[in-house]
């Protein structure tokens, strides 16, 4: 029998299943990965080559502050905030947005960009629980040449209950209402773009929407049950893991018209109503 080293050839490790971004260019891309807090969507990376682009995640700008804050006693307000207390996360969340901090390192990133044809692939990993964040930043890349077909969208969606239990066990608890807040907010603006088809004018790239549980992805493992994480035999910390299969919709692709089949369109109401949180005896679209 052939044991796991043998058997998980170089050709294989090749067919990974990924999105490959604009076939995998590596100037100019933007993706917008969307979903609400403890959705999975920091594994999701794992589902495209994410590997080509600089991340922007809030979350870890928070954790940075709190780390500068604690060897250089540069901040006071934010002085002690524990990340696995929900009201010292809220107070961490308020105090970036009232200093404008994201926007300031946007900003400051944006300024380096000398030369069009070598614009970084950026992934902005937020909720989008309101499409006013997502115009607020186009705003500022499309002045410096990205391009609306260039501009891409991730869905990762997940179940409410799995996302409220993930959220408990992470090392940032989010406050319960704020987690509800951003899955519900995450649903409308998605449901408004992939199921309502309006879809933003500067948005005119690949729209894809990830199925975020744990059933639907195969990693590569040995007999025992070790995943494969790309590096030598065995886990390697900080590695990704090789991805054999996962469950997704292209929904769009760059440059095309969206998706119109009744198939398509079932296949997301089911997956989507199957994990929304409800709200009300309606449910977040109503009678929808």
């Amino acid at each position: 029998m052939l044991n796991f080293k043998q058997y998980l050839t170089e050709a294989e490790l090749l067919a990974e299943k990924l999105i490959m971004i604009n076939n995998g260019k590596k100037y100019g891309q933007i993706v917008f990965l969307a979903g609400g807090a403890g959705s999975g969507k920091g594994f999701s990376q794992n589902f495209f080559n994410s590997s080509d682009f600089k991340i922007r995640d809030v979350d870890e700008m928070k954790r940075l502050f709190l780390k500068i804050e604690k060897e250089k006693n540069k901040y006071p307000e934010i002085k002690g905030l524990d990340l696995r207390n929900p009201n010292d996360v809220f107070k961490l969340h308020t105090w970036v947005e009232k200093y404008g901090f994201d926007d300031n390192s946007l900003n400051i990133m944006v300024s380096q960009m000398k030369n069009p044809e070598t614009l970084p692939n950026i992934v902005f990993d937020v909720t989008m629980k309101n499409i006013k964040k997502y115009h607020k930043i186009m705003d500022v890349l499309i002045p410096m040449g990205y391009k609306p077909v260039n501009t891409h969208l991730i869905w990762v969606l997940s179940d409410y209950s799995v996302a409220v239990k993930a959220n408990k066990e992470r090392s940032r608890i989010v406050p319960d209402d704020i987690l509800l807040q951003t899955h519900v907010g995450a649903h409308e603006t998605m449901w408004d773009i992939v199921g309502k088809g309006n879809i933003p004018n500067n948005l005119d790239g690949g729209i894809y929407v990830i199925l975020a549980d744990r059933s639907a992805t195969v990693l590569y493992t040995d007999d025992k049950g070790k995943i494969f994480t790309g590096g030598k035999y065995g886990s390697d910390k900080g590695r990704k893991p090789v991805i054999k299969d996962f469950t997704y919709i292209t929904y769009k692709k760059p440059g095309k018209s969206p998706e119109t089949s009744v198939k398509i369109k079932t296949e997301l109401y089911t997956w989507v109503i199957n994990r929304v949180p409800l709200v009300g005896d309606k449910g977040v679209w109503g009678d929808e």
